[in-house]
């Protein structure tokens, strides 16, 4: 009861100016969070970059995942040592099948959105696939070439046109990717 008694006198000693002071101060703080939550174009483009380089390492990290998800599946959760005590936050016990279920669920979901990813960024990279430079990006990207070395060796070109070519590439990457607003 004294609780109580103190939050409505708490209540009390607020205006109605000071109330609305405080929802103006929210909204505002609010609002600014949306306009930085909005990706800028540059944003886009470093992500963009960031999801072309980590391609590779995200169908490796599946395989696996994959091969992690079949063992479970096949020979449940790998022998621990006795010494070692995992206890619950809630006090309740789990038991090992249950913990393996767990697992492999959460294995299965993640297994899931890195496809999602993958095919996402092949989905925007087949949108430039026929693009005579399009062979910049996967050098670049996925094979770790330098510039130098796709002018001379892939690319009949100087290493400005590697450049000037990859932003453009990436750029409708992104595109594709984030929006018109890229």
């Amino acid at each position: 009861m004294a609780a109580t008694t103190k939050t409505k006198s708490a209540n009390n000693l607020l205006t109605d100016r000071e109330r609305e002071i405080i929802r103006e101060a929210a909204t505002a703080a609010f609002a600014a969070g949306l306009v930085q939550s909005v990706t800028r174009s540059d944003d886009a483009y470093k992500d963009t970059e960031r999801r072309l380089y980590n391609l590779p390492v995200l169908q490796a990290k599946i395989e696996h995942d994959k091969d992690k998800l079949v063992e479970l599946q096949t020979h449940g959760s790998p022998v621990r040592s006795k010494s070692v005590v995992r206890f619950n936050t809630s006090g309740s016990r789990i038991s090992a099948d249950d913990k393996i279920d767990a697992l492999i669920q959460d294995i299965t979901a993640k297994i899931a959105a890195n496809e999602y990813e993958i095919e996402t960024v092949e989905k925007a990279l087949s949108i430039i696939e026929k693009d005579p430079y399009y062979e910049i990006i996967p050098c670049l990207y996925f094979d770790g070439m330098k510039p130098e070395d796709i002018c001379g060796d892939v690319i009949a070109c100087d290493r400005s046109t590697v450049f000037r070519q990859r932003a453009r590439l990436v750029q409708r990457v992104a595109v594709f990717l984030y929006g018109v607003d890229t």
